[in-house]
């Protein structure tokens, strides 16, 4: 089973699937909905394994992968910066004259990387040598860039600013030495456990209203916006990049890639019980909007990325 999960698109499969039996179990089950928070607060105190070898990657990255050769740090980072910018700018823009809805401007900033390189392994592989350590790297780091803006922005309690901040760091100070088998030990049941429990205790919501109602919500459309905020900040950064450091993937390979920075998940989900955790019914718009949005980037991908057969 743990070699199973260690496969990207074996690991957001369970995730997904997890999800989805969380949802149907809520609204085929009354009342089941209001009993999952104790399961919930345990699930995203278990994300601190999540964000521990999300640390380990940087290590991995910084020490011996697309990060070790330090010039080639500059393309991707500007990539992620762009594309964590801009989509919360939209998001903003969208929501500034709701202040409660404007609250959630950092819910669009994270790629998630399990199912974004799922995505890719479908899709992605007959593009050029280096893509996938791109989307790696870019992805790395805005979900770093997340973890940054929980512990800084977003006026998060004590214990969930240690629980990001605190375990990230420890997987970053990791001896590079250890680094890589400690993620090989710990990430299979960081996918098989906690993941799939986060997802079916996130998605295990009542949908009392028509879902037209809630996909053309403020908020849901303001975070269905990455689509178009991530294609637009991951393709601009990374040409910024590029005129300083050239970089050895075409511009319009990465616009094909930046496609799946739209898809969010874990991390959306946080952000989304930080800052609407009191509010259920903008929580509930929101995650809706990170799934429509997910499921967007997925179908452009699968356009984007697929090339024709020689």
């Amino acid at each position: 089973m743990l070699t199973f999960i260690k496969v990207d698109r074996n690991a957001a499969l369970v995730i997904l699937l997890a999800g989805v039996i969380g949802f149907a179990l809520a609204n085929l089950i009354p009342g089941l909905a209001s009993g999952i928070g104790d399961i919930h607060h345990y699930a995203e105190l278990g994300l601190a394994l999540f964000f521990f070898v999300i640390g380990l990657e940087l290590k991995h990255e910084l020490t011996e992968g697309v990060f070790k050769q330090k010039r080639s740090l500059l393309v991707p980072v500007l990539a992620a910066i762009f594309g964590a910018l801009i989509p919360a700018g939209i998001y903003y823009l969208v929501t500034f004259n709701d202040p409660v809805a404007s609250l959630g401007w950092a819910i669009p900033m994270a790629t998630d990387i399990t199912f974004a390189v799922a995505v890719f392994s479908i899709f992605g592989s007959k593009l050029p040598k280096g893509s996938k350590q791109f989307l790696l790297a870019f992805a790395i780091v805005d979900d770093l860039l997340a973890i940054l803006v929980i512990a800084i922005f977003l006026h998060s309690d004590v214990t969930i600013a240690l629980l990001v901040t605190g375990s990230a760091v420890i997987g970053i100070l990791v001896p590079s030495k250890w680094a890589t088998g400690i993620q090989d030990r710990v990430q299979p049941w960081v996918y098989l456990i906690i993941l799939p429990v986060y997802a079916f205790s996130s998605l295990c919501f009542e949908l009392n209203v028509s879902f037209l109602a809630v996909v053309s919500s403020l908020v849901a459309v303001a975070v269905m916006m990455r689509v178009i905020g991530k294609t637009i900040g991951i393709t601009l950064g990374a040409y910024i990049g590029s005129l300083i450091a050239p970089s050895a993937i075409k511009l319009k390979v990465i616009f094909r890639i930046s496609v799946l920075g739209g898809i969010g998940f874990t991390v959306a989900f946080f952000v989304n019980d930080i800052v609407f955790g009191a509010n259920q019914e903008l929580r509930i718009e929101a995650i809706v909007g990170s799934l429509v949005a997910a499921v967007l980037s997925t179908g452009l991908a699968a356009i984007t990325l697929k090339t024709k057969s020689k």
